[in-house]
């Protein structure tokens, strides 16, 4: 049952990326028709990701742009945990900003990046995840909260001219990620019997350059 579920869940995730993509460029072709004169061309957004696990949630679409000669990523991602992994479902946000310098040309139709490198803040919605401490903890009892949690990501990412809409810029790419929260680093650091499993994060995903 839950295998079957898990299959729908990733068939309406596919399903929700493909409509974002559909509307983009709709809105694309109806906004613009002439691509070369188009003044406000660059607020729409450069990419779109589906990605699963990553930390973010069992599931997670996201949209963003990039700057610098694509050196730089801002993306902003909602996460989805069903509560058959959790004692309820879970919603969240996550803003995210990746380096990604180098490249590695393998021919005119794919490079790869072999390390990305970036850091995240990610939200998770809900009364146990509070942003200001409550009222009912001492001053100072928490120095960091549960709702609003930083850390550092790092991916390799294969960029194909798969979806090429004749753009510079367009293509798909697949990556792995890997990254962990501050906390807990700082509970590894400070308990060394923390397996090293258990601070890690894993995903991967496939994003779509517009």
């Amino acid at each position: 049952m839950i295998f079957l579920l898990k299959r729908w869940n990733f068939k309406i995730s596919l399903l929700l990326l493909s409509g974002i993509l559909s509307g983009l460029t709709d809105l694309d072709g109806q906004l613009f028709p002439d691509r070369d004169s188009a003044r406000y061309l660059n607020y729409l957004p450069d990419h779109v990701i589906l990605q699963y696990a990553g930390g973010i949630g069992f599931v997670s679409v996201g949209t963003g742009y990039t700057f610098f000669n694509q050196r730089f990523e801002l993306s902003c991602f909602y996460g989805y945990v069903p509560e058959w992994f959790s004692a309820e479902d879970l919603h969240s946000v996550c803003l995210q900003l990746s380096a990604k310098l180098i490249r590695i040309k393998i021919n005119h139709d794919m490079e790869i990046l072999p390390i990305n490198f970036g850091g995240f803040v990610h939200h998770t919605f809900g009364k146990e995840y509070w942003t200001r401490l409550p009222s009912h903890y001492p001053e100072d009892y928490y120095f960091w909260s549960p709702g609003l949690v930083p850390g550092i990501i790092l991916s390799m990412e294969v960029k194909t001219k798969l979806l090429n809409y004749d753009r510079p810029s367009s293509g798909i790419s697949f990556y792995a990620n890997l990254g962990s929260r501050f906390i807990y680093i700082e509970n590894k650091l400070g308990n060394s019997s923390i397996p090293f499993k258990d601070i890690i994060e894993f995903g991967f995903g496939v994003e779509v350059y517009l």
